[in-house]
């Protein structure tokens, strides 16, 4: 919601649902660019690129394609999040 608000004050739009389809992505791309020196911004400025866009985004079922919506979605398709036990090692 906060990237949300950031993004229209400079008068840009962004693709929620793009967000929304692809959040096991975005949480990783945080994750990649937050950690230090070893930190690739790659992934999320791809993601955040391709969700940002200066026309207004139009939701309806005619907007886009079928296939370019479920292309533009997939290649941002992550596995789903399967919680594993943590094991100590010595």
């Amino acid at each position: 919601m906060m990237l949300t608000f950031f993004v229209e004050h400079y008068s840009y739009c962004l693709d929620q649902e793009l967000l929304a389809q692809s959040a096991g992505y975005v949480r990783d791309s945080f994750v990649m660019a937050s950690i230090g020196e070893h930190a690739e911004y790659e992934h999320l400025e791809m993601i955040l690129n391709d969700a940002i866009s200066e026309t207004p985004i139009d939701y309806s079922e005619n907007a886009e394609t079928k296939t370019d919506k479920a292309e533009k979605y997939s290649k941002y398709k992550t596995d789903d999040y399967v919680p594993e036990k943590h094991e100590y090692t010595d």
